[in-house]
């Protein structure tokens, strides 16, 4: 009754890429299957090839993942996937991976079951009884109202209790804490990947906290239209074209922008020498700038509050990224803890 059921998918099913490589097979068979209970469930998905480890947690099990990805689910229903994301992103276990995991290049990683089977997972029973400690209260409460210090000063305790089965259960405690406000950290970062680009690289690496400017063409364009104008409309600035067709390499000199193509001039701009340069900023790039373009290329209509936003974005950004480079540090404190590792490494 299935293969009457699939007769219909014949030619569709024969021809993947995955027989067509390996003829024994038949072609109504099925390569890797995966359950659905599994992919709907709570799990922590990897990429399946990457620089380094990168897990993520799906605690609800919305995410259903593709093929390029490689899935680890607990055993047991009241296993944390919060703990182990934690135990996944350390930079330990990142490091014993590094050394005896797979890497088939010296710069790449291939995350698959068979040797990530061999990675050394921590579990820490619940001793009988046993209530989280008020430090992980403490912790918990510190994280919720952004009191950075506070979380690093708690989390700094909760590893120098670590050996016994009590101290061992509130580090894991704190760790599934901690692993989920830096999955809403980043969650937080993701909308301003536009306002500074790098953060599409910098959001992977909670480590990170350098380099990641504003662009001020992110946030021309998240302004409402009733602080913007064009350029062909701004009454602060003169717009002159000589041609229709492309504009060439602009330079600013003094109160002028000027356009050149094939040593003649394309187009002029005229007006205010700090309208200017952040016009020549803020242009388009990657393409050859066209007339159309030039004149509705946007400008702030108040240039001091576009700075003042401009400044207020990259503090939001700067302090998401030293709130989740605090938090990542809590939790590899905590995991070195929980492996045996002196303080000194």
């Amino acid at each position: 009754s299935v293969l009457d059921a699939l007769e219909p998918w014949r030619e569709v099913l024969r021809t993947r890429a995955e027989f067509v490589r390996n003829p024994r097979r038949k072609w109504w068979e099925t390569a890797w299957p995966r359950e659905a209970a599994t992919l709907g469930g709570p799990k922590v998905i990897s990429l399946y090839r990457t620089d380094r480890g990168r897990f993520a947690l799906d605690e609800s099990g919305d995410w259903q993942p593709s093929n390029k990805t490689t899935i680890v689910t607990p055993r047991e229903p009241d296993l944390s996937t919060a703990y182990l994301c934690g135990l996944l992103n350390s930079e330990l276990l990142d490091l014993w991976y590094a050394v005896r995991g797979k890497t088939p290049w010296h710069d790449r990683r291939n995350y698959e079951p068979k040797p990530m089977n061999e990675m050394p997972y921590r579990h820490v029973p619940t001793p009988d009884g046993w209530q989280p400690s008020d430090a992980v209260g403490e912790l918990t409460a510190a994280v919720e109202r952004g009191e950075t210090d506070s979380v690093a000063e708690q989390a700094r305790g909760l590893a120098a209790a670590v050996g016994s089965p009590a101290g061992d259960a509130d580090a894991r405690e704190a760790i599934e804490h901690l692993v989920r406000a830096i999955a809403k950290n980043r969650r937080a970062l993701l909308p301003l990947r536009t306002r500074a680009p790098e953060l599409t690289r910098a959001v992977k690496n909670p480590w990170r906290t350098h380099g990641i400017d504003i662009d001020p063409r992110g946030v021309l364009a998240s302004l409402p239209a009733s602080e913007v104008r064009s350029v062909r409309i701004d009454p602060e600035v003169t717009l002159s074209i000589e041609t229709d067709g492309v504009l060439g390499k602009p330079k600013l000199d003094g109160d002028t922008l000027r356009f050149t193509h094939s040593r003649k001039t394309t187009a002029t701009v005229e007006g205010p020498h700090d309208r200017l340069a952040l016009l020549e900023r803020t242009l388009p790039t990657g393409h050859r700038l066209m007339p159309d373009e030039l004149a509705g290329a946007l400008l702030p209509v108040d240039l001091g509050e576009f700075a003042q936003a401009l400044a207020a974005r990259q503090d939001e950004i700067d302090e998401l990224l030293a709130t989740g480079r605090i938090y990542v540090e809590a939790v590899e404190r905590l995991v070195c803890a929980l492996y045996g590792l002196p303080n000194a490494l």
